[in-house]
């Protein structure tokens, strides 16, 4: 079939992209992009790998009768109207990468109906997360016991997974969100890894739980708040991870009403989640003065704590074992769940690698690692990313 433009302007459009962009990120003069789709009879093999690349979708698609469905283009919650916006080829792969998981996951059954999310007010917000976290058993003492931010990831990501929600990392552009959902009956959550701190993770992930419970698939980030889901799914991870009533034993100290960055520093310690949600809730739960949270903003301007660049680790240290790094990239559902498909003969070694890109030697070892895993050992386990 010979090459169709409809189909470039069709999937531009999905991306919200314009040719000018398009051209932009292939790093050529716009002029020359347009010499290149005039070209006859039609534009070169090269050209057209490039954009297929550039915008997620198989070079074949341009000579399709009419273009393909594109299930990867989510609303961004970013935005005051939640509209799909342009994404980077990182995050558009990042989500088709969970969106291959979820398809893979439809021969088995769900888990159970998870609570559904309908309260508005911050009363109702505050009474529902905190009702949730107790059906999670996600308990006061884990956050006590736990020695950091990480260990408290983890028992919130292994309990949150129990209920059947899949939590994957991946590292997209930071400017393309903190994490997103897929609201499914097998759901799954994102979470951005790029630079982001395990107590910013940790908010992201029940920020993106609040979704699930919302059943509102999109992208996101819980610092941006310009609609109203945004603000009612902030409130919901603030108050699940910090309920009013669990304060004064997780700071176990006083408590300035005026907070300096350092002050702040030692409390979000203590809670176990990032610096901006620690000042954010405290001030929401009146243990700091109206003003506090714009007035930390400034204080760190230029150098947000919760985020961080990448460094290397110590010369001749020996690279993590690859099953702790499946661990950390695919979490504890997967390995569940697509161990049992496996053992069901539902799906063979090389077809769950093309589905999410676990490799076959990987997958036994990652797969008996996770279930040989006890509680004790969670509360010690270091988890590092790919």
């Amino acid at each position: 079939m010979a090459y169709n433009p409809d189909v470039l302007s069709t999937i531009l459009s999905a991306r919200s992209l314009t040719e000018e962009q398009l051209s932009n990120r292939l790093r050529i003069e716009p002029a020359e992009l347009s010499r290149e789709l005039d070209r006859e009879p039609e534009p070169g093999q090269g050209i057209l790998n490039r954009i297929a690349k550039e915008l997620g979708v198989p070079s074949y698609a341009f000579f399709m009768e009419r273009a393909p469905a594109l299930h990867d283009v989510l609303p961004d919650f970013r935005s005051s109207a939640a509209r799909p916006s342009a994404k980077t080829k990182e995050t558009i792969q990042s989500i088709q990468f969970a969106e291959g998981v979820q398809r893979t996951l439809v021969a088995l059954p769900g888990r159970g109906e998870l609570p559904q999310f309908e309260a508005n007010t911050n009363a109702e917000i505050d009474a529902f997360a905190f009702a949730v976290r107790q059906q999670f058993n996600i308990t006061l003492e884990d956050q006590l016991e736990s020695k950091d931010a990480n260990a408290f990831y983890l028992i919130c990501r292994k309990k949150i997974e129990d209920r059947g929600i899949f939590v994957l990392h991946d590292s997209f552009p930071e400017e393309d969100g903190s994490g997103f959902c897929l609201s499914h009956r097998h759901p799954v959550i994102v979470v951005n890894t790029r630079k982001q701190t395990r107590g910013r993770r940790l908010f992201t992930l029940v920020h993106e739980l609040a979704h699930v419970l919302r059943r509102s698939t999109g992208i996101s980030d819980p610092f941006i708040r310009k609609n109203a889901v945004e603000r009612v799914c902030n409130r919901f991870a603030g108050s699940f991870l910090v309920p009013r009533s669990y304060v004064r034993a997780l700071l176990n100290g006083a408590i300035t009403s005026e907070p300096d960055d350092e002050d702040v520093k030692w409390a979000a310690r203590r809670l176990k989640i990032s610096q901006e949600a620690t000042v954010l809730r405290l001030e929401q739960l009146g243990f700091y003065r109206p003003g506090s949270y714009d007035h930390w903003k400034v204080l760190v301007r230029g150098r947000n704590p919760d985020y961080f660049e990448k460094r290397g680790g110590p010369p001749g240290r020996e690279p993590p074992p690859q099953e702790k790094i499946k661990l950390s990239k695919f979490g504890f559902s997967f390995a569940r769940a697509f161990d049992s498909l496996l053992r069901q003969g539902l799906i063979s070694e090389i077809n769950l690698y093309r589905a999410t890109g676990l490799k076959p030697k990987y997958q036994r070892q990652y797969f008996d690692y996770v279930k040989s895993l006890t509680s004790d050992q969670l509360q010690t386990l270091e988890l590092d990313d790919e």
